[in-house]
């Protein structure tokens, strides 16, 4: 799936939580996504373009949970399984919040394990036959070559 057709499936799927979405389709996405805000890094900040950026935010979240979502199913597992990056979230910010040692020595190593699976799982190839979420995403372009 090409760079195009990743971005026009990931809004026109956004209320799509049950079928697959490839490697290709998630990475491009994620691509677009780093760019567009390392450009906006670039740029001065002024009140309208700080709330143009937050409206952009809240109008992408619903499809890049749902691209991600759909991207678990590709590997067989539930979309369920992308909650298991926010763990660490409150560790962290116990740590911040009263700097105990604890969270130096737990928090932080768990955080990095657990991004470190999110991106593993989020290369890993999927189903190249059906499973329990649909048929293979990728199968009408393998028919092409």
């Amino acid at each position: 799936m090409g760079f195009i057709d990743s971005f026009k499936s990931f809004y026109f799927r956004t209320f799509d939580f049950r079928t697959r979405s490839s490697r290709s389709e998630f990475w491009y996405v994620f691509l677009a996504l780093i760019l567009f805000s390392l450009l906006i890094g670039f740029i001065p900040s002024f009140l309208f373009l700080d709330l143009l950026v937050s409206a952009i935010n809240i109008l992408i979240l619903l499809p890049q949970i749902s691209l991600t979502a759909r991207r678990f199913h590709d590997i067989d597992m539930r979309g369920w399984w992308m909650l298991i990056i926010l763990i660490p979230l409150p560790l962290l910010y116990a740590t911040n919040a009263f700097e105990i040692m604890f969270g130096y020595v737990f928090a932080v190593p768990t955080s990095i394990a657990l991004v470190v699976i999110f991106i593993y799982l989020m290369c890993k190839e999927g189903d190249i036959r059906d499973n329990k979420y649909g048929s293979d995403p990728l199968a009408v372009f393998r028919e092409k070559n």
